[in-house]
C-alpha cells in the first residue's frame, strides 16, 4: 500500500493559525500601480499597456505579495484551466511582464526555482 502524500500546492498554501494574526501584507513597490478597477498599470508614472492575461497574472502576483505560486496554481487561478504540463506558457508571460515593467521593477517578480514565482516588492530598485 502506497502511503498518502499531500499535494505540494496544499502543503505550501497559506492557512491561518488560530489565535495568530496574519502578517501585514507589504504594499506594492513605490512607483508601481496596478489598478484592478480601471485595469491599468503604471510604472514610475508611465502607463504600461498589457493584454488581458498579462494584466491578470501581474494583478494576481501583486495582490498576493511574498506568496510563492506554483506554475500549476497560476494556470488554474489566472488562466482558469488545469495545467497541461506546458510550463513555458507561464514563463513566457512572466518574461513579457518583466520586460514591460523595466529596470528596477522587473526584479520584484522573483523566480523560485523548481516551484514557480512570487512578487516581492522589497526586490524592486526604485529611483
Amino acid at each position: 500500500m502506497v502511503p498518502h502524500r499531500p499535494r505540494l500546492d496544499a502543503v505550501f498554501s497559506h492557512h491561518p493559525v488560530p489565535g495568530r494574526r496574519p502578517a501585514p501584507r507589504p504594499a506594492p513597490a513605490p512607483g508601481l500601480v496596478v489598478d484592478t478597477d480601471q485595469r491599468t498599470v503604471t510604472v514610475e508614472g508611465r502607463h504600461v499597456t498589457m493584454p488581458y492575461l498579462e494584466f491578470e497574472l501581474l494583478a494576481h502576483l501583486v495582490g498576493n505579495p511574498l506568496r510563492v505560486h506554483s506554475r500549476r496554481q497560476l494556470m488554474e487561478n489566472v488562466w482558469g484551466r488545469p495545467d497541461t504540463g506546458d510550463s513555458r506558457t507561464v514563463a513566457t508571460h512572466i518574461a513579457r511582464i518583466r520586460r514591460k515593467l523595466g529596470p528596477g521593477h522587473r526584479e520584484a517578480i522573483a523566480t523560485v526555482r523548481q516551484i514557480g514565482y512570487k512578487y516581492d516588492p522589497r526586490l524592486a530598485r526604485t529611483a
